[in-house]
């Protein structure tokens, strides 16, 4: 199982709700859609009405994002897939116009990861 962390920031004309109601009803149809070698797609985003939202230990900084999206990959192949389908054009039309409608794309990381699990 292949796992990539990607960390991402909403455009800041957008309050948490909007942001949150456009990742789920309609990025997350489009990326499923365009991008079918995707497994599991899970999107963990910030709690900021918490109390202790942005408390940081030390010297840590505030994040600078608002949800951490988790993709998975059955394995190799899936991922080299997805890969080739983020290379086609008019895939990468699609996703980057939508994109703009929700995201900070200026501040988009995305990290291969290996999960450990207790």
């Amino acid at each position: 199982m292949l796992k990539a962390v990607v960390l991402l920031r909403r455009k800041n004309d957008l309050t948490v709700d909007q942001f949150i109601d456009h990742y789920e009803n309609r990025h997350v149809p489009l990326v499923r859609e365009v991008l079918p070698t995707i497994g599991r797609y899970v999107r963990n985003y910030l709690d900021h009405t918490s109390v202790s939202a942005g408390r940081q230990e030390g010297d840590a900084p505030t994040p600078y994002f608002d949800v951490i999206t988790e993709l998975w990959f059955e394995d190799e192949a899936a991922y080299q897939a997805f890969v080739a389908a983020l290379s086609d054009p008019e895939v990468s039309r699609r996703l980057q116009e939508d994109e703009e409608r929700f995201l900070d794309r200026s501040i988009v990381q995305t990290y291969p990861v290996r999960e450990y699990v207790a």
